[in-house]
């Protein structure tokens, strides 16, 4: 899971997803402050470096982590809280 600053928002959403997309790692997170969301990334294509699905996901959601069935994260627990 990436923790995005406004810097390294486009740093993640391009290179580092192209990196590990080419590695085969089924689930790229972005925690991204700017926005407050979590974006999310999945469905790897390993020869073109890319993901096949984008997420993008609100304070008030949940999100299933996939390696443990049945277990779900609130989104809102990986942001900082609102001022």
């Amino acid at each position: 899971m990436a923790v995005a600053n406004a810097p390294r928002l486009q740093q993640d959403r391009i290179t580092k997803a192209a990196i590990y997309a080419a590695a085969g790692i089924p689930e790229f997170w972005i925690v991204n402050l700017r926005e407050g969301v979590l974006e999310v990334r999945c469905g790897p294509d390993r020869e073109r470096a890319l993901y096949r699905e984008a997420l993008t996901l609100h304070g008030g959601e949940r999100i299933a982590l996939g390696e443990l069935p049945g277990a779900t994260v609130a989104v809102a627990d990986l942001l900082p809280a609102p001022r």
